[in-house]
């Protein structure tokens, strides 16, 4: 009687022990009223090009609390292009630039998010215009937390710098004082909230 006491009490350890170390995995979806994905571009080597994506769809997912287990895949339009400036986003839209008719979506796949002594870095795939590059960058995880209306959300923040060139985005003219019209970086600002689905 004893040894069986014995073995159930080792069994429910195990158990108890497995639940522990292996939470489930939630999944979250990208809330796009309140989720921003912008960017800025110097013109004239003294202001900046800003502008953002309005339609975009997102997925994410936590294993616990554990901020290196999120994975995020999200899907851009990107003829949802917007720099308050029509005749600008036609510019942007057509072939020396996006293509978004050939090209009418930027992906990122995460791939691994590691701690670092500053926070967390979080690596994966970017693709513009069909071509995909490995790229990585600092990345504020909040969360999980709830919200005002009782919603389990996940907050993401991070700011990053891409070259368009790596991306065929390679259209420039030289100024009078030899200096390109349009930088080569892109800064690109993310601010995102997902909620539990």
């Amino acid at each position: 009687m004893m040894k069986v006491k014995f073995f159930i009490l080792t069994v429910l350890c195990i158990a108890v022990t497995n639940l522990s170390f292996n939470p489930t995995t939630d999944n979250y979806t990208l809330d796009v009223g309140h989720t921003y994905i912008g960017f800025d571009v110097e013109r004239f080597l003294v202001g900046e090009v800003s502008g953002r994506f309005n339609t975009f769809i997102g997925d994410v997912s936590l294993s616990g609390n554990a901020p290196e287990s999120i994975t995020v895949n999200i899907k851009i339009n990107t003829n949802s292009l917007d720099t308050n400036n029509q005749t600008r986003d036609g510019h942007l839209k057509g072939e020396m630039w996006l293509d978004t008719a050939a090209y009418p979506e930027i992906t990122f796949v995460s791939n691994t998010v590691k701690k670092v002594k500053q926070g967390y870095v979080m690596q994966g795939d970017l693709t513009i215009k069909n071509i995909t590059k490995t790229i990585e960058f600092p990345v504020d995880i909040l969360g999980p937390f709830n919200d005002p209306t009782k919603k389990i959300a996940i907050g993401i923040k991070a700011d990053l710098v891409i070259d368009r060139f790596d991306y065929g985005i390679a259209f420039n003219k030289k100024m009078d004082n030899g200096s390109f019209f349009i930088g080569n970086e892109v800064k690109i600002k993310i601010r995102a909230l997902a909620y539990k689905n």
